[in-house]
């Protein structure tokens, strides 16, 4: 295993004159920053109007704005941030550029070379910094306002030895995000500081409506809070206020049940939802749950949820009847008079927002993927008879809580949240909002923790994971975030999703051949073989650019799997661009491609064309790219036959109980016999003596 980035002093008082010429000095940087803040990111050219002054619910929109730094304003609460202390202008300079590079990551630089002594030993972790801290211009310190006892108290005081006021006034009028390092000077020196993590006050962003009284009457408990009756309330209530309900003797007994639909996106938010919930003490039904039932019965009914969570997606057509269909059983539930709390997330979520509550009045709230981590507090205004929907944009900010994982043996984590493309079939961006990239730090942290519990495999995440770090100042490189995680000590295997074929540079290639953990294994969605339909979708890219990025991954890993996505049936497709779409497939030979007929999606512009395609053709062509995509992952298993591959045991063959599942560094799944209890999360030699269409079988060796 390689060692995690070996930095000495010496090394880095070494940069060239020549590189240090070609940095800009102080007043040029915050100067750069401050253009880049102000000009704005915005979206590509749309044909959605979108007026001078129109209120935009969701900054995502076409032709909107998608720098994240300017989204979010008045709910800000604080930032936490971290420093490294220079004597000079000159070495903190050197230091950004290492930084920017991925030659140390900021934890480093600080242990290393900062000259505060306080946080030093905490890799230059400050703490939270309070946005509500005012100065007085004339000596940048804070403006206490005398008014005898009550003269008001600088709440950042505490951090003046260590981030003097002059660097945090300067801190503070600079737009940022996380991720972002920004120099600042004050009396003790040049400071590097880097934004860690944000709080927002997320229940500010969202909108709460009282609950209109039920038609039918809902027995309320009685609530207790340290041995005294305060009153009624749901059970809910009970648990938000760490109380006993009905008797003194037990707690509130809350369950819950999440269904998950669509992407890795939504199953990783999912795992978040669930850790906030358990940190509340609401718990997982079983599934086989009895209920308790006074009485002298025999036979027992099945216990329901109490809190029922649908985290939704929006990608397929009919999602919003799927939502309507699942939740009305549990909705009859709560006319009937149950003390029931129903739950929408997601990417429907988003999309539909109030309109939900219109069309299902039992649903308690309604939140966006941005809030998955920040459950907690939404649902403190369920609690209060409240319903709630949170879908403006914010902020991502760190979890609080662990999230409640699936697997002991493989961890989704998220490195970038949303997308800035304008794909114009997608309403990804809608439901998901612009791009923000975590801070290398954190995203290291959480996978080394990871690595410490045993997990032994992690995907990283992102809508647009090639995008990584471009929203950071100064900008960082997603093969460089690759090579650091892959150098985690007891780290097995890396993989990453989704790759997008306009920002995939031949550099990630490169990572992944050249770091040992990353696994052999790419997906890229191309959409479509046509040029010209790859122009009308939006994509940014050509067939040429895709067959460029596919020889680069033959050329440096030959034995490498490529999957994909694609869309057949786009409005105006002709036979011919099928056919492209075809022919690229027969060259590439995909070990698997993820086919989907298009459908219209609400708010995006290919929806509103009038040169749709009919049902019968968008299915016939999808028959067809399906018998193709199954014979090549046929053809591509069945070079495996005789190998003996390594394996990663997850969990128990179902159907065949006696045998394990596995997968290869390749992503192909793999069945042998073992005893799950012993071999789960271990790595195994298999011969492969059977390929079928989609796994592999054979002996353990």
């Amino acid at each position: 295993m390689k060692s995690p980035l070996p930095i000495t002093v010496k090394s880095l008082l070494l940069t060239t004159t020549l590189a240090f010429q070609q940095l800009p000095p102080l007043t040029t940087l915050h100067l750069q920053l401050n253009n880049v803040v102000s000009r704005g990111i915005t979206a590509l050219q749309s044909t959605v109007d979108v007026s001078p002054g129109k209120n935009i619910k969701y900054p995502t929109e076409r032709g909107s704005e998608v720098d994240s730094r300017k989204i979010v304003s008045e709910p800000l609460l604080a930032l936490r941030v971290g420093h490294v202390l220079f004597a000079g202008e000159e070495l903190a300079m050197q230091s950004l550029e290492k930084l920017t590079s991925a030659e140390m990551t900021f934890e480093q630089m600080a242990s290393i070379l900062s000259n505060c002594a306080e946080t030093r030993e905490e890799g230059g972790d400050i703490g939270w910094v309070n946005l509500s801290e005012t100065f007085d211009d004339t000596d940048d310190t804070f403006d206490a306002v005398d008014i005898g006892e009550n003269r008001k108290k600088n709440p950042n005081e505490h951090l003046d030895l260590i981030l003097p006021p002059s660097a945090r006034k300067e801190l503070l009028a600079t737009p940022t995000k996380p991720g972002d390092v920004i120099m600042t000077t004050s009396e003790r020196g040049v400071h590097l500081v880097q934004i860690m993590d944000v709080m927002v006050d997320v229940r500010k962003l969202s909108y709460v409506k009282a609950r209109n009284a039920s038609k039918k009457k809902q027995k309320k408990p009685i609530v207790y809070i340290n041995d005294m009756e305060v009153g009624t309330g749901s059970k809910l209530a009970g648990v938000m206020g760490g109380a006993l309900i009905d008797n003194h003797d037990a707690k509130v007994d809350l369950t819950y049940k999440i269904e998950t639909m669509g992407c890795q996106m939504n199953a990783a938010d999912s795992e978040r939802i669930e850790g906030q919930l358990v940190s509340l003490g609401i718990r997982p039904l079983g599934d086989e749950e009895l209920l308790d039932v006074d009485g002298k019965k025999k036979k027992r009914d099945k216990r329901k949820p109490d809190v029922i969570i649908l985290n939704t997606c929006s990608i397929r057509d009919h999602a919003e009847q799927k939502v309507y269909s699942y939740l009305g059983p549990h909705a009859k539930r709560k006319r009937e008079g149950e003390d029931v709390t129903i739950i929408v997330a997601g990417c429907v979520a988003q999309q539909e927002g109030q309109s939900l509550l219109r069309r299902i009045p039992e649903i308690d709230l309604v939140m966006g993927p941005q809030y998955a981590n920040r459950i907690s507090d939404l649902l403190e205004d369920v609690a209060n008879g409240n319903q709630v929907v949170a879908t403006e944009a914010s902020h991502i900010m760190e979890d609080s809580t662990k999230p409640r994982r699936l697997s002991s043996t493989c961890a989704w984590v998220n490195v970038i949240y949303g997308c800035n493309e304008r794909c114009t079939y997608c309403i990804v961006p809608t439901t998901r909002g612009v791009e923000q990239s975590r801070p290398v730090e954190s995203i290291l942290d959480e996978v080394k923790e990871l690595v410490e519990k045993g997990y032994k495999e992690i995907t990283l995440l992102g809508q647009n994971i090639d995008a990584y770090g471009r929203d950071m100042i100064p900008k960082r490189k997603f093969s460089d975030l690759l090579r650091t995680i892959g150098a985690v000590p007891g780290l097995e295997r890396l993989r990453f999703v989704t790759s997008h074929p306009r920002y995939m540079s031949l550099g990630v290639v490169d990572a992944v051949a050249e770091t040992p953990t990353a696994c052999e294994y790419f997906h890229v969605p191309f959409q479509s073989g046509s040029n010209q339909i790859l122009k009308a979708m939006g994509r940014g890219h050509t067939r040429e650019k895709f067959l460029g990025i596919v020889e680069r991954i033959r050329q440096r890993l030959p034995d490498a799997a490529i999957t994909a996505d694609v869309i057949v049936g786009f409005p105006g497709e002709t036979e011919e661009d099928f056919n492209d779409t075809l022919s690229l497939m027969e060259e590439v030979k995909f070990d698997n491609v993820n086919t989907a007929a298009y459908s219209p999606r609400p708010n995006t512009p290919a929806a509103t064309w009038e040169n749709q395609l009919s049902e019968e053709v968008k299915q016939d062509r999808l028959q067809r790219i399906n018998e193709m995509n199954l014979r090549h992952a046929t053809e591509r298993r069945a070079r495996m036959m005789g190998r003996t591959v390594e394996v990663l045991v997850e969990e128990r063959n179902v159907k065949i109980p006696t045998q394990v599942m596995g997968r290869t560094r390749h992503g192909y799944i793999v069945y042998c016999d073992g005893d799950i209890d012993i071999l789960r999360g271990k790595l195994i030699n298999v011969k492969v003596n059977k390929c079928q269409r989609y796994y592999l079988a054979g002996d353990r060796v």
